[in-house]
């Protein structure tokens, strides 16, 4: 019994060791180990009130010596088999703690109190503490990324995608979105309505048909054909910082009571749509040409476009989407290249899709 004891001492004393941590593993090691202290003190408090009694028969002459050993043994070994019992049926919770513990402590976890979580809050990934409340994930942090297949078209207005007047190849010009962002619950805790704003980088990548290739002369630029040797690839990209701002409204809202309360429940995916507009302001814009000389070999050229883009952009995009999942639609409203490009459309439209949420 002594043995046993000494066991069952020595993992509240881990545990308590570990008082500090406040993450969901620890909590619950503390738990089984109060619960396997309170059956020690409690059955360890009866037999000693049994042993009292013997010695007080031992002392009234009640009972001899050898009488009295024999009991001590007796009372010792039916408190031991009880105390086992009782720690028995917490073994199952005893053991999936210790083996979340384990695993926490090989992949680096013990110390954290957030954890991943995959397909929840309207994200591929959260990254947020345990304990949050369904009040609380009604506004949230997220990091967005998204890729979209990009055109020129002839106006602000024009939403013809893939027209054969625009100098750019539809399918191979791409742009990619990477946006930190802050989203609010508009109006009361149970509205569908949420407003969401915050900043990221932009980069569209315009690829010329034909195997032509950007170039630039007396502060104009304009497309030509490439004579130094066997065209790989051509592009041109335009460098952006953008903030954005987007209002989401909810089609499927499910409700929930937290706290005497009545909110949005806005911890599982639902259906929704979406409405904003953009501006940014150009960081940079090169033309990139990758080509093979009369010698075979790989040759990149990089030259910086100083004219013939807008250094602001404007516009809006409308969106409709599952969960992390979103696919939108962008036009700005802004030229991308001004009256110093010799090009026939200027005005940038996009269809993609935001591939990932992490909420934080």
């Amino acid at each position: 019994m002594k043995t046993k004891i000494a066991v069952i001492s020595a993992l509240i004393a881990f545990s308590y060791a570990n008082a500090q941590e406040t993450n969901h593993t620890d909590i619950q090691m503390r738990k089984y180990s109060k619960k396997i202290d309170s059956i020690v003190t409690s059955e360890k408090a009866k037999m000693n009130a049994e042993f009292k009694i013997l010695d007080e028969n031992f002392n009234a002459k009640k009972i001899s010596a050898e009488e009295k050993q024999i009991q001590r043994n007796e009372v010792a070994t039916k408190y031991e088999q009880i105390i086992n019992t009782k720690v028995e049926d917490e073994k199952a919770n005893l053991e999936n703690a210790t083996k979340e513990m384990v695993k926490n402590a090989v992949l680096g976890k013990g110390q954290s109190n957030y954890e991943f979580i995959v397909g929840e809050d309207n994200a591929i990934l959260s990254f947020r503490g345990p304990k949050k409340t369904k009040k609380e994930l009604l506004n949230a942090y997220d990091v967005n990324v998204a890729f979209g297949f990009i055109d020129l078209t002839k106006s602000a207005s024009s939403l013809s995608i893939g027209d054969k007047s625009s100098d750019m190849r539809f399918g191979k010009s791409a742009s990619m979105d990477l946006e930190f962002r802050s989203t609010r619950q508009f109006g009361k805790l149970t509205s569908p309505v949420f407003y969401r704003f915050g900043f990221g980088y932009r980069g569209d990548t315009f690829v010329p048909k034909n195997s032509k290739v950007f170039a630039q002369e007396n502060d104009e630029i304009f497309l030509t054909d490439f004579t130094l040797g066997n065209l790989k690839k051509s592009r041109f990209v335009n460098h952006y910082v953008v903030v954005p701002l987007d209002f989401v409204f909810i089609l499927n809202p499910k409700y929930t009571v937290e706290n005497g309360e009545r909110i949005l429940d806005n911890s599982k995916g639902n259906f929704r749509v979406s409405a904003g507009v953009y501006g940014g302001v150009k960081v940079l814009s090169q033309s990139q040409v990758i080509y093979k000389n009369a010698d075979d070999r790989r040759v990149r050229l990089t030259e910086n476009m100083n004219e013939g883009t807008n250094n602001f952009l404007f516009g809006g995009k409308v969106a409709v989407g599952y969960g992390g999942f979103n696919i939108f639609v962008k036009k700005d409203f802004t030229s991308t290249f001004n009256n110093q490009a010799r090009l026939g459309n200027k005005y940038g439209f996009q269809i993609g899709i935001e591939l990932l949420y992490i909420n934080l």
